[in-house]
């Protein structure tokens, strides 16, 4: 049953890709939704829609067994974020930040909680492992950054209540938010499929790396906050901070490479290309993203890294498809959730051709080299037309 609901997973992956090609052609055709409507939807349906419904598959797949599923009725509460994702989508596309896009939400939320509680619950005896999963402490620590995360919209609430939207402290909350959901809860979830592949494959990796790995990107992550915020008035009062944290970041790199260095390139071998390409293009925006991030923390890149929107977004695309999203879709090989066909390698073309293509437009523009939106609009068709052929390389029969 989980193969086939990863489908309704990726179906939302396509309407992401659809808005994000209709909101690159509003300079070229009228579109019929408010632009800033139709980015909020293009936004939660990513956060919600494609990372978090794919990542519930994925673990309970990864940890629990049939009598778990069951009892917790995890299907059924896939069933019913589902349902309230397609509510969110068509209030946030209607009305922005309304009162019935907030309602569905906080339905939302709840369903969300209750997932956490029940894997948490579900889980537990692995804590009495004298050697735990460094699997599960990254997806653990994730789900737990998922929950601070949570916070965040009911401090926007009451800044937006009092005629603050736009104010400093306004995009700090949502900075804040934005940097919980993708630097910290869907990444460290991401980390933790990725070691949690290793353990299934062959058991083998440097667990003192990784585990110092591990301690070092979680302690930063919360200090990691400031460095969304170097470009804001208060910037100079949170140098330490953020230098103290780009600084771990950049040494807890080091150590995540060693941890496989060696052992890695071993288990690639063994699998389809397609899935050595997804892995490999994780592992290099991964590192991508942290040296970036480090980078930030200099005057000469801070202007671009703060107040160049193509650079920002580009940016945001690097996290959320190059690490996340191909993460994602090599863990649906790795669980034969996707046949190895014609469609999934022409897919597979189309997504990677219209994810670089599309960063480099970015780049160009956020350098004034070069621009052209309608280049932009077909690399982001070219993505969803890769996603559609992903769709109909799903398996129809599986033991999962």
């Amino acid at each position: 049953m989980l193969h086939a609901k990863s489908k309704i997973s990726l179906i939302f992956l396509l309407i992401v890709a659809l808005i994000g090609t209709l909101l690159r052609s509003a300079f070229l055709i009228t579109i019929p939704f408010e632009f800033q409507n139709l980015v909020h939807a293009h936004s939660h349906v990513a956060f919600q829609g494609w990372v978090y419904t794919l990542m519930m598959l994925i673990l309970i797949d990864s940890y629990l067994d049939k009598s778990q599923i069951k009892k917790r009725r995890y299907l059924l509460q896939f069933n019913l974020t589902t349902v309230v994702i397609i509510g969110i989508l068509i209030t946030f596309s209607m009305q922005g930040y309304g009162l019935y896009s907030i309602i569905f939400l906080t339905l939302f939320q709840l369903l969300n909680y209750l997932f956490i509680y029940s894997f948490f619950r579900d889980t537990k005896h692995f804590l009495n492992d004298n050697v735990k999963p460094v699997s599960l402490l990254f997806i653990k620590t994730g789900l737990w950054l998922g929950l601070l995360s949570t916070l965040m919209p009911i401090g926007i609430g009451i800044i937006s209540s009092k005629g603050l939207n736009g104010s400093e402290i306004y995009n700090a909350l949502v900075y804040t938010f934005l940097h919980l959901q993708y630097n910290g809860w869907f990444l460290f979830v991401a980390l933790g499929l990725f070691y949690k592949f290793l353990e299934n494959n062959s058991g083998f990796y440097k667990r003192i790396y990784a585990v110092r790995f591990y301690f070092l990107f979680t302690i930063s992550v919360i200090p990691a906050i400031s460095l969304s915020m170097l470009g804001m008035s208060f910037s100079n009062y949170i140098l330490l901070p953020a230098y103290i944290s780009a600084a771990l970041q950049l040494l807890a790199l080091f150590y995540f490479l060693k941890s496989f260095y060696g052992c890695l390139f071993a288990v690639l071998n063994k699998k389809s290309i397609w899935f050595r390409i997804l892995l490999i293009t994780f592992l290099l925006s991964f590192f991508l993203k942290v040296t970036l991030q480090f980078l930030s923390v200099f005057p000469v890149f801070k202007d671009y890294a703060f107040n160049n929107k193509s650079i920002v977004i580009a940016y945001i695309h690097l996290s959320m498809i190059g690490v996340i999203s191909f993460l994602f879709l090599a863990m649906m090989i790795e669980q034969k959730w996707l046949n190895l066909n014609r469609f999934n390698m022409t897919g597979n073309i189309f997504l990677f051709s219209g994810f670089i293509s599309t960063e480099l437009l970015l780049l160009f523009i956020g350098l004034t080299i070069y621009y052209n939106p309608a280049a932009l609009s077909i690399g982001s068709f070219f993505m969803a037309i890769g996603i559609l052929c992903l769709i109909l390389s799903t398996k129809k029969n599986s033991n999962n």
